[in-house]
């Protein structure tokens, strides 16, 4: 499947600073535009081509799928880290045994989000304890109960406070439900890689993984606070990207999907690539000012 090529990649490198550039054939037009998001992952890919995939090689729901939904999560991680410096890595389990999934998983799911929101809540009113800003995922464990991950920039939660909290919420009497970890490493690289392998497949109803802790997950994948800024991903063409990044042939790494499919990875630094958005974005703003007024001054306004 083509998943599972794409997989073998993001496994080792998806966390951090490169940029993929997905090409179906060999001309010189498919291969000019590179889409670049914050999290340095980014693709192109012909569109007609990708139609063509076979179910055999992952077919274009699942290749896009997904595709779009780890680039958003490393976009948004980026964006958090690069906002706000990570702080803490924090676990939120269940302690009895969890059966029928397909019901429990959305009551849990709803219970972590009500934690969620009372922090929160707390943050904005200038209490103690309170949640500023977050990502968080859902995965299964060995045994098939749903648990939670969630990092924050937040510097001072008390474990005891928050854990408290959550077992009143679950209707539960644990001493070891929440766990937490102090991120030391600075590099958003170091950072997703707390988070890369609790996204797995599973969230797919057609995924058949093995044993429970592959089982499929009957809520939400992941979340985040918006109090932060999000920078959405842009094409550029790739003579333009190489002005800005010199190093981006040299770092160039090619795998092959299938005879018509190939996906080239570049590696860059991540903090260059949020500053180069951020200057996109601020020119694609002023153009767009600049095109109002000249609407409005020749009367098309």
């Amino acid at each position: 499947m083509v998943l599972d090529y794409v997989e073998e990649l993001e496994g080792c490198h998806v966390w951090g600073n490169f940029i993929q550039r997905v090409s179906f054939d060999s001309s010189e037009a498919n291969q000019k535009m590179i889409s670049v998001n914050p999290s340095g992952f980014a693709c192109s890919y012909n569109e007609s081509a990708l139609h063509n995939l076979s179910h055999d090689h992952g077919g274009k729901k699942e290749f896009s799928a997904n595709r779009s939904r780890r680039g958003r999560f490393y976009n948004v991680l980026s964006c958090l880290h690069f906002s706000d410096p990570i702080q803490t890595f924090w676990t939120f389990t269940i302690k009895d045994l969890q059966t029928n999934f397909e019901a429990s998983d959305g009551f849990y799911s709803g219970q972590f989000q009500k934690l969620l929101e009372g922090l929160t809540l707390r943050f904005k009113r200038g209490k103690a304890n309170g949640l500023k800003n977050f990502v968080w995922v859902s995965e299964a464990q060995e045994r098939g109960n749903i648990h939670f991950h969630l990092v924050t920039s937040t510097k001072f939660l008390s474990v005891q406070f928050v854990q408290d909290y959550w077992n009143k919420l679950v209707n539960q009497d644990s001493k070891n439900s929440v766990d937490v970890e102090f991120i030391k490493e600075n590099s958003i690289r170091n950072i997703s890689g707390y988070f890369a392998k609790y996204m797995s497949k599973s969230h797919s109803v057609d995924f058949e993984g093995k044993g429970l802790k592959g089982r499929v997950i009957f809520s939400k994948s992941f979340g985040y606070s918006r109090n932060f800024k999000i920078f959405e991903n842009f094409k550029i063409h790739r003579n333009q990207l190489l002005l800005e990044f010199p190093e981006l042939e040299n770092t160039k790494v090619t795998k092959k999907i299938s005879e018509e499919i190939s996906i080239d990875y570049y590696f860059l630094n991540s903090e260059k690539v949020i500053e180069f958005l951020k200057i996109k974005e601020k020119e694609e703003r002023e153009a767009k000012e600049r095109e109002a007024k000249a609407r409005e001054a020749f009367g098309f306004i």
